[in-house]
C-alpha cells in the first residue's frame, strides 16, 4: 500500500511480504504462475482455474466450521482433481 506520495507505510512492509509469500504458496499449490493472480483479464493460453475461482473456493472452504465437513470437502476436491 502506498500513501498519496507513493511511499510504502513502514508498517505495511511486513504485511506486503506476508501477502507475497502466501500468494507464492497458493500459486505453487495450484501449479500456476503468480502472475495469474495479478492479471485483470484471464489469459486463455494458461490452463487451470481462474483467480476468481480460486478465491471463491478458498472463501467457501474457510466458512466451513466443522472439521469433519472440511475433511470431506477436501477429499471431494481431491477426488475431482484425480489426486
Amino acid at each position: 500500500m502506498t500513501d498519496a506520495g507513493g511511499f510504502v507505510a513502514l508498517d505495511a512492509a511486513p504485511r506486503l511480504g506476508e501477502q507475497e509469500r502466501l500468494l507464492r504458496q497458493l500459486a505453487d499449490i495450484l501449479n500456476l504462475p503468480v502472475s495469474v493472480f495479478r492479471r485483470r483479464r484471464a489469459d486463455p493460453t494458461i490452463e487451470g482455474p481462474t483467480a476468481a475461482e480460486c478465491a471463491a473456493i478458498l472463501a467457501a472452504f474457510s466458512r466451513i466450521r466443522d472439521p469433519d465437513a472440511r475433511r470431506q470437502c477436501l477429499a471431494m476436491v481431491e477426488r475431482c482433481a484425480g489426486a
